[in-house]
């Protein structure tokens, strides 16, 4: 997957580090940002391939980022992956049903986050599943 951009959203810089890390060694390049505001601005500056996106963000959370991100014609189809410390089913649905195109839970494995980013960026673009009962899971 060299040359794919993936960004990453997470407010713990750790969380941030070691995606990155993990990422560039498998080829990817990486951006990121601390906030869904931040996020929002990063998409349109660098136009990454894909997204992992945190819910728990400081100022609007992941689910709202979602909602716009899915709300705007260029950004509809960007893959988002959701990588989260909230386990519960509540968050689990709501952010397949906002268009979440997988969900990990922290702390995450990362050769099936790996495995879920390349099945996404090497199919066809679709729109985002109406119910992602099919999405990885790992905790």
């Amino acid at each position: 997957m060299a040359g794919k951009t993936i960004a990453i959203v997470d407010d713990e810089p750790h969380i941030v580090d070691m995606l990155s890390t993990f990422l560039q060694i498998k080829g990817y390049r990486t951006c990121s940002a601390d906030s869904g505001e931040k996020v929002l601005v990063l998409l349109q500056l660098e136009q990454p391939d894909a997204l992992l996106l945190d819910l728990m963000l400081p100022d609007i959370d992941g689910f709202e980022v979602l909602a716009r991100l899915r709300a705007a014609p260029d950004y509809a189809k960007l893959p988002v992956l959701i990588v989260s410390a909230r386990t519960d089913l509540a968050s689990k649905t709501r952010a397949e049903q906002a268009g979440a195109n997988g969900y990990f839970t922290k702390p995450v494995r990362m050769p099936d986050l790996i495995a879920a980013l390349e099945r996404l960026l090497n199919s066809p673009p679709a729109a985002p599943p109406a119910s992602a009962s099919s999405s990885p899971e790992s905790g």
